[in-house]
């Protein structure tokens, strides 16, 4: 530990504004790095040097006639059985000492609270930059093994099965949530607040948080492998944003993820159509109209209800869909065939990957 330049003339200043005296404060080479005179900072200070040396308190009465040297008082300055710097006050010895020793006290209580700060903004550097970590969904077998290092050091159960929890909001938004020491908050990004929760009744207490401030959330599958959680909760969210739906589960989403996966229908003339049925007049309304339908599991009157529109009016843009796209919504195995290249489609124009 070192004697910090800011922190020491704080100190003196506020000292300085108490009693008549004038302060220094020196560090371990005995160079004073703060002072009531400010002319003397980055000035070599001999009785300093006379104290670190010595190791003991060094007083200077007017009698003493010592050349260079002004009556006061000099005192080490010790943290953790180390002397780091000497204090030094200008006056009267007698009348000098209790505020050479008030100066002393204070000073060294300073230093002990700066270090637990500066060792608990160490550890919360520590925790996040493992968190981070923690969340990668693809990590190698030597990043797997330095994570269970971090976590020991971090007092954490590598091991325990958990559940992530992702709540899109900004990190100032989730204070009032209150979790336990066994659960953790990620600032993941912006707007993307990541929760580790150790048992279900956190999951829960993150969902409704959610709900109730009008956030959205989504909930991975519990494991040991966070990184897979993660990756599942923003799989949710991915999917509940492409399809307007109020998805928070992945478990609700995984068949979907993986009808992506398997490319059942590769036919780009079938997204082209799509993209440039988007563009039309029309477009916005028949993509709009498809979900809905897709969402309320083809009944007609239960659609048109929730689009507001006639039911002859639902007919009218389904058999556009039919004209426009080449299949019937009104056949089942078309009215998948619909919903794949639907999904496909949102999911490449989401990623950018649609061509020209």
């Amino acid at each position: 530990m070192k004697l910090n330049r800011i922190l020491a003339q704080k100190i003196v200043d506020k000292m300085m504004n108490d009693i008549p005296y004038n302060v220094n404060i020196m560090n371990e080479q005995g160079m004073i790095i703060a002072s009531g005179d400010t002319k003397r900072i980055g000035k070599n200070h001999g009785e300093a040097r006379r104290v670190l040396k010595h190791q003991k308190i060094f007083t200077y009465a007017q009698k003493d006639g010592l050349e260079n040297v002004q009556p006061g008082i000099n005192m080490p300055i010790e943290y953790r059985n180390e002397i780091i710097g000497v204090v030094g006050i200008t006056g009267e010895p007698k009348q000098v000492k209790p505020f050479a020793l008030l100066l002393k006290d204070a000073t060294e209580l300073l230093l002990e609270q700066q270090a637990f700060q500066e060792n608990e903004e160490s550890k919360a550097k520590k925790l996040t930059r493992f968190l981070f970590r923690w969340t990668q969904k693809d990590i190698d077998t030597d990043t797997v093994e330095n994570l269970k290092k971090e976590a020991l050091d971090l007092n954490i159960d590598f091991y325990q099965e958990r559940t992530v929890v992702v709540i899109k909001c900004s990190h100032h938004d989730i204070k009032d949530l209150k979790l336990s020491a066994q659960d953790f908050h990620l600032n993941r990004s912006i707007d993307t607040q990541v929760l580790i929760c150790h048992n279900q009744s956190a999951v829960q207490k993150c969902i409704e948080f959610a709900r109730n401030s009008g956030y959205r959330v989504a909930v991975g599958m519990t494991g040991v492998n966070v990184g897979r959680s993660f990756f599942e909760a923003q799989t949710a969210l991915r999917f509940a944003n492409l399809l307007h739906e109020d998805y928070h589960s992945y478990s609700q989403v995984q068949f979907l993820e993986k009808l992506l996966e398997s490319h059942l229908d590769d036919d780009d003339e079938l997204l082209k159509k799509f993209s440039l049925l988007e563009n039309t007049g029309l477009g916005t309304d028949l993509l709009e109209t498809l979900l809905a339908y897709f969402k309320n599991n083809g009944d007609m009157s239960k659609t048109a209800s929730t689009l507001h529109i006639h039911r002859n009016t639902l007919s009218y843009r389904l058999a556009k869909i039919k004209e426009l796209i080449g299949l019937d919504p009104h056949n089942f195995l078309e009215l998948f065939q619909l919903y794949v290249d639907l999904l496909t489609y949102l999911d490449a124009k989401d990623r950018g990957k649609l061509s020209n």
